[in-house]
């Protein structure tokens, strides 16, 4: 087991003396890579053995759990054990970890971060994954909505919520993860009152970003609660409102009013109604992956957000096949 450790714990030493192949140049790069998460570690040994699970992660054929990492580099079956230590030890703090691994995706993705009006895109959403260990933490039955009439309405699994930072390479945008973390199912105290849109928020300002970001999400997070949270840090959120929403037009000014609060909301309007007002839309070519020669028609007024209590920049798009 020492010997494995040395190996990866100093990797450039067996490739200098012979032209490195396209599989070694790979390893360096991997090396180099995880040196950016050694602060997460209160002591060297414990870095030395997240670097073996990493490893592991990348190699391992089967998802067997940690006896797969055993196999996955030959490891003697006693060092399964120190395994299951290491992922039970106070000396690999997660929280430091993940913004470890934040700072070096902003370092080594800089160029090719995709950026709106400077700021770098965030994708979250919440994820489901099936579970059928009996004794396993945190499973529970979750609810989840498909087409298909082969998935069953309930199942029992782990409840995630993920974060993913916005990449271009090769052409394409690639979405690479930056924290994960099961947020239903773990109860710390009985008088926690957090909901899923808080947990998500505490965990994107968590990461400390360095600069502003722009983050993407799906109608269930179109909450008062989350946006602010978002806002209050000089976040942006953008994302779909439910087809019932409504909005306020900002009230006129009154000359006469000399004497008390200036009345903020004007007309409300349903903002599904604004699709009925086809002359002042706009065309634009579709963005979507694998969509040539469509064209979307879209428009955008800004008007009053009651939840937020500002202005909001609402946008229709009609899309020829979609709706």
């Amino acid at each position: 087991m020492s010997d494995s450790i040395y190996m990866l714990s100093d990797l450039a030493g067996p490739f200098l003396s012979f032209p490195p192949k396209r599989s070694h140049l790979l390893w360096l790069a991997w090396r180099r890579a995880v040196e950016n998460l050694r602060p997460a570690c209160a002591r060297h040994t414990t870095f030395l053995w997240m670097t073996v699970v990493l490893a592991a992660l990348c190699l391992r054929p089967d998802l067997g759990g940690g006896t797969s990492l055993v196999r996955a580099l030959g490891l003697n079956p006693a060092s399964y054990y120190c395994l299951l230590h290491l992922f039970h030890s106070d000396a690999l703090r997660l929280d430091q970890l993940t913004r470890c691994w934040r700072a070096a995706l902003e370092r080594r993705l800089a160029r090719r971060l995709v950026r709106v009006k400077g700021r770098p895109i965030l994708l979250v959403d919440g994820l489901t994954r099936g579970k059928e260990g009996r004794k396993m933490p945190a499973v529970k039955a979750l609810h989840q909505q498909s087409g298909s009439n082969s998935k069953a309405d309930f199942i029992m699994g782990h409840s995630l919520q993920a974060v993913a930072v916005l990449a271009q390479a090769a052409g394409v945008c690639l979405a690479v993860p930056v924290a994960a973390r099961i947020h239903e199912g773990i109860g710390w105290s009985n008088r926690d009152r957090r909901t899923l849109l808080d947990k998500m928020g505490a965990l994107i300002l968590g990461l400390q970003w360095s600069e502003p970001v722009l983050v993407v999400a799906d109608a269930y997070y179109a909450a008062e609660k989350f946006a602010r949270a978002l806002l209050a840090n000089n976040h942006h959120l953008v994302t779909r409102v439910k087809t019932t929403a409504i909005a306020f037009f900002p009230a006129p000014p009154n000359p006469s009013k000399k004497r008390g609060r200036r009345k903020v909301y004007g007309n409300k309007t349903k903002l599904r109604s604004w699709f009925a007002y086809h002359s002042n839309f706009l065309k634009a070519p579709s963005p979507v992956y694998g969509e040539k020669n469509v064209t979307l028609r879209y428009y955008n007024h800004d008007l009053l957000w009651r939840q937020l209590g500002r202005v909001v920049r609402f946008v229709w798009v009609e899309h020829p096949t979609r709706g």
